[in-house]
């Protein structure tokens, strides 16, 4: 979980500054706009962890395997 709130915080961030840029090219924009803005980053975030915890278990899977032809 040490890892989770690192990029939870450049997630975070990312999602503010996007909806800074919203704010000054679109003034009027609509408050759904941010929304949608944050339900992208947290779709990509959630991704991305996704994606980590499978290499993850693909690696210790390998590694798992690995060894354990050398020691059968």
């Amino acid at each position: 979980m040490g890892y989770l709130l690192p990029r939870a915080m450049i997630v975070i961030i990312a999602w503010g500054m996007t909806c800074a840029l919203i704010r000054n090219l679109w003034p009027e924009a609509d408050p759904m706009a941010f929304g949608i803005a944050g339900a992208t980053w947290l779709t990509g975030a959630i991704a991305y962890v996704a994606y980590r915890r499978k290499l993850r278990r693909e690696i210790a899977q390998l590694e798992h395997n690995r060894n354990g032809y050398r020691a059968g």
